[in-house]
């Protein structure tokens, strides 16, 4: 049996080396299941003979084939190998198609196609394909597929794939033999119509693409015979009306896709779903996005339908998306069908305002109404609507917000109010969330904002960039215990002192990048002393002066850069205990004192590129980096072009860029320090280990000598009780 196996196996590795399967390329992964890759055609190889035969069914070859032209040829031998394949890749150009060897692929269940340049393919080469599951003719130049679905006898396909291709119109027989299809995917065609109801035999179709064609009208291609059509994209066609036979299979879909067309009306019916079918949660999309649709009228209902969105609440959530509009108005019932709406999206339409039935809101977690024309809320509407969690109303006309609309909120996480004309916040009594608020105020009018003791409870971050912020001391939150995050970018703040930052010590995050802050005093943030991040970059700061950063004991990130620092000293940062991270880039830095950074603990990680720092002073801190008497680590975050680095840091070379360094007996003396600071830590760690045995040494004398008078004391008692 050895000798057997023996020469099998040299004449199987003999077949793969002379066949168009390389051996590094056949992997067996299992009893009979193999992954192989061929090149340009299939060749010599063989399988196992325990796997050969055309009654086996357990039998699983995944084959490749790569770098296929029109000069692919099947050797005759092969026919064994063919009838054993169960899934085909192929990869190549190969426009004059002869898939004639399917023919031998019986067994084959998975046929990958795409992305052959083919324009046409000959015949009907799938017809004895009885157990193909899955075809992708995708990415190719077909323009014709009229008798390219044709089987000798029934059929197991249930995925094509027929996307980004050039056909413009589709026979009604082309699918005709396909009852048994699930997934049709005509997207990225050239169709313009669909007149002879292709699909009318697709009774167990559940998913249809026919999303970016020219589609102008269904034409009754959509209706009652797609008994299980479920996903239904069409969007980015030219539709501008939809037929009555449609209606009633629209009214059935879990996801309706039409954005981007040319309709013009929505008909009440279009927000109306049917549920008496459904016995699992369901998740409805309706997407009626980039349309022309200019109003939503009342949805009229009957009894029994209520009575319906009732007793099915539970069981489906609904996502409508009607941005990018024309809708002016919105009736007051409007969405009065919909059962269970989470998410709602009118964004960028022509509304001045937004009243509707807040009952028939009161599930929805996600509003955007962003992008139109809003000035004032209404009261009734949102305080109605209890479980919103996030709410967009930026880009409107906004210039003064009164908070009481959403006072009962209570589950509301983001509130979004960015690019209005925003000049006063007033009554920030909300409840946000669990400690989650966000609040987004960018891109508007104010001067100042305040929040008093009470308001506002939750909220955990604060933007305010891209205002008209010029002092600090205007923005007064010192009260607020839970903000976390504030950002006051691009505004217009030019000094900062003690008395400037009215902030909370809870605050871990500020960012003051982008304004024209050109003097900081010292303890200017001592009142936020927990902060770990702080941005000062992009700003006119020239000098940074003793006790700027003192209280910043937890910082670790601090960014300094695109300022006018020509120098630095590194005990100005002294404070800065637990500082990891330092951006100094783009300052027209000449010089840069590290000596206080001798003796670090932690890694310190210094940002330099862009700077004029001199290479012999780069080397030098290097050299102290790399022999460990310094954690300070410089660093570039863009690695240079052209010019002189050292480990890819830029620097300058030449005598005009050096500056005088300190005589080398101090830098000695540094160098000296913090060798003896590192070996005083090595014997005082050596020296704890040492207490600690030592103190466990006596406790175990100390034990045995317990253990020893506890039996002699047993011992006495016990001849005492004797007597």
């Amino acid at each position: 049996m050895y000798t057997v196996t023996t020469i099998f196996v040299l004449l199987l590795s003999a077949s793969l080396a002379a066949s168009s399967c390389p051996k590094e390329e056949f992997h067996r992964l299992g009893f009979c299941v193999f992954q192989i890759k061929c090149f340009k055609s299939i060749n010599g190889v063989e399988l196992a003979p325990e796997c050969r035969g055309s009654v086996n069914d357990d039998v699983i070859v995944d084959l490749t084939l790569l770098d296929v032209d029109d000069s692919f040829q099947v050797d005759v031998t092969d026919n064994d190998f063919l009838i054993s394949l169960t899934s085909l890749k192929v990869l190549g150009a190969w426009p004059k198609t002869n898939l004639n060897f399917l023919e031998l692929a019986i067994k084959l269940k998975k046929l990958s196609l795409s992305n052959l340049q083919m324009k046409i393919i000959n015949g009907s080469p799938f017809r004895f394909l009885y157990q193909l599951e899955v075809l992708d003719l995708s990415h190719n130049s077909l323009s014709n597929v009229e008798d390219l679905f044709v089987f000798d006898r029934s059929n197991k396909m249930k995925k094509l794939y027929l996307s980004y291709n050039e056909m413009k119109e589709i026979p009604s027989f082309v699918f005709q033999e396909l009852t048994g299809l699930l997934v049709l995917d005509l997207s990225n065609n050239l169709i313009e119509d669909l007149n002879e109801e292709p699909f009318s035999n697709l009774t167990n179709l559940e998913t249809l693409k026919l999303n970016n064609n020219f589609i102008k009208n269904l034409n009754g291609a959509i209706n009652k015979n797609l008994l299980r059509l479920t996903h239904l994209f069409l969007n980015n066609n030219e539709i501008a009306n939809i037929d009555e036979k449609s209606y009633d299979k629209i009214y059935h879909l879990e996801t309706f896709e039409i954005s981007n067309n040319k309709l013009e009306k929505l008909p009440p019916i279009f927000l109306v779903r049917h549920w008496n079918h459904l016995n699992v949660y369901v998740n409805y999309r309706m997407k009626y996005s980039r349309n022309r649709i200019s109003a939503l009228d009342n949805v009229e209902l009957d009894k029994q339908f209520l009575q319906n969105i009732d007793s099915n609440h539970s069981q489906i959530a609904t996502h409508l998306d009607l941005s990018g509009n024309r809708i002016n108005r919105i009736a007051y019932n409007a969405f009065q069908s919909i059962q269970n709406l989470i998410s709602l999206d009118v964004s960028n339409n022509a509304l001045y305002n937004f009243i509707v039935d807040g009952r028939d809101l009161a599930t929805v977690k996600y509003l955007n109404i962003s992008g139109n024309f809003i000035s004032s809320l209404d009261f009734k509407t949102f305080s109605l609507m209890g479980n919103l969690q996030s709410l967009d109303l930026s880009d409107n006309r906004f210039e003064n917000i009164h908070m009481q609309s959403f006072i009962y909120l209570d589950k509301l996480e983001r509130l979004n109010f960015s690019h209005n004309d925003i000049q006063q916040v007033l009554d920030l009594k909300i409840h946000f969330h669990y400690r989650r608020g966000i609040i987004d105020l960018s891109n508007n009018n104010l001067t100042s904002f305040a929040i008093s003791p009470g308001e506002a409870e939750g909220l955990v971050e604060l933007i305010l960039n891209s205002n008209n912020i010029s002092d600090a001391a205007e923005i007064k939150l010192k009260y607020h215990r839970d903000l976390m995050k504030l950002d006051m970018s691009k505004n217009f703040i030019t000094f900062l002192d003690e008395k400037s930052l009215q902030l909370p010590l809870t605050l871990v995050y500020l960012d003051l990048s982008f304004n024209s802050i050109q003097v900081i005093n010292p303890s200017a943030f001592f009142h936020v002393k927990h902060l770990h991040t702080l941005h000062l970059g992009h700003n006119y700061l020239s000098h940074i002066e003793h006790g700027v950063f003192r209280g910043l004991t937890s910082l670790l990130n601090l960014d300094l850069s695109f300022n006018r620092i020509i120098r630095l000293d590194s005990k100005v940062l002294y404070d800065l205990k637990s500082l990891q991270f330092l951006v100094l880039r783009h300052n027209a830095m000449i010089h840069l004192e590290c000596s206080s950074w001798i003796g670090l603990k932690t890694n310190l990680i210094v940002y330099i590129d862009g700077n004029s720092l001199s290479c012999d002073w780069l080397a030098k801190v290097l050299w102290d980096y790399n022999n460990g008497y310094s954690k300070m680590h410089p660093a570039s975050l863009v690695s240079p072009i052209r010019g002189h680095s050292l480990e890819g840091i830029p620097c300058i070379q030449g005598p005009e860029n050096l500056v005088r360094e300190r005589p080398m007996y101090i830098v000695s003396d540094e160098r000296l320090l913090a060798t003896i600071q590192k070996i005083l830590e090595a014997v005082q760690t050596q020296t704890s280990y040492l207490r600690k045995y030592v103190w466990r040494s006596v406790l175990q004398e100390a034990n045995k000598e317990n253990k020893i008078i506890s039996e002699e004391g047993k011992g006495v008692g016990l001849q005492s009780n004797s007597v």
